[in-house]
């Protein structure tokens, strides 16, 4: 015959509140507290997988945005089938997982990592960051070569990618013409262009992938792709410019055994 928890409580000498919580279940380890809330969707060795990568790209001088995790943290669960409730509409985690002041705790990733904190950048132009000389060179190449011995990279595995934008209305050049007058003009196909995107990649051993040209459009038409190199990938963006889903479907379609 079952007892009542109040008369086991009393009897026992045990907190009713303590015997309540074991009998919930809220006590999942001996000297151990369940306080609600949500937990960790990501293991703890997993989620320094993440850190990793953002300290590599904070040396890159290529930091990552508060934005930019969280979308990292929906494509790692995505990708690896791991249950979570992040926002499928905006493609990233919550600010609660991110770790923003709530109830004034912080909680969350930042909290669970306290090697990181959210800092405000000074911005460093590239001619500086690759600036030619002696400790620059030094400190690149200490790190080519520690990666280099770590991963045995062949020539095939090593790539060169780089985006440039082209204008489809062409400078004019000097001319001349009736000294003393204020405004000179010159015939061209147009005032203002659009401009386009070209992606282009080769590696060390000299194999090239096909451009990816991006044209500022809603709709992708074939009359886009007309005159373009043979291979070549044609697509549109809002911007004009590549984006992390160009580059993924870019890269994707680039895919071969030459290429890694």
């Amino acid at each position: 015959m079952g007892c009542s928890l109040k008369n086991v409580a009393s009897e026992f000498s045990i907190n009713k509140k303590t015997l309540q919580r074991h009998r919930d279940g809220k006590v999942k380890v001996v000297g151990g507290l369940s306080l609600g809330g949500k937990s960790p969707v990501f293991s703890k060795d997993f989620e320094l997988n993440i850190v990793t990568q953002v300290q590599i790209k904070e040396r890159a001088l290529f930091g990552l945005t508060t934005i930019d995790i969280r979308r990292l943290a929906y494509d790692f669960a995505k990708q690896m089938g791991i249950e979570n409730l992040f926002n499928n509409e905006s493609k990233m985690a919550g600010k609660d997982w991110q770790g923003f002041m709530s109830r004034n705790k912080l909680q969350g990733f930042m909290s669970r990592n306290p090697q990181l904190s959210i800092r405000t950048p000074q911005a460093t132009s590239v001619s500086r960051a690759v600036g030619f000389n002696k400790p620059k060179l030094n400190q690149f190449f200490s790190v080519y070569k520690s990666l280099f011995e770590e991963h045995k990279f062949s020539a095939k595995q090593l790539w060169n990618m780089d985006e440039t934008g082209i204008t489809n209305v062409h400078k004019p050049g000097k001319i001349i013409a009736t000294k003393g007058k204020r405004q000179v003009s010159k015939i061209a196909s147009g005032e203002k262009g659009a401009t386009l995107t070209v992606v282009c990649a080769m590696s060390a051993s000299g194999v090239y992938v096909p451009p990816l040209f991006i044209f500022s459009h809603k709709r992708m038409t074939d009359r886009l792709a007309f005159g373009a190199p043979s291979g070549s990938i044609v697509r549109v963006s809002s911007s004009g410019w590549t984006d992390s889903s160009l580059f993924i479907k870019w890269f994707t379609f680039c895919y071969c055994d030459s290429c890694i």
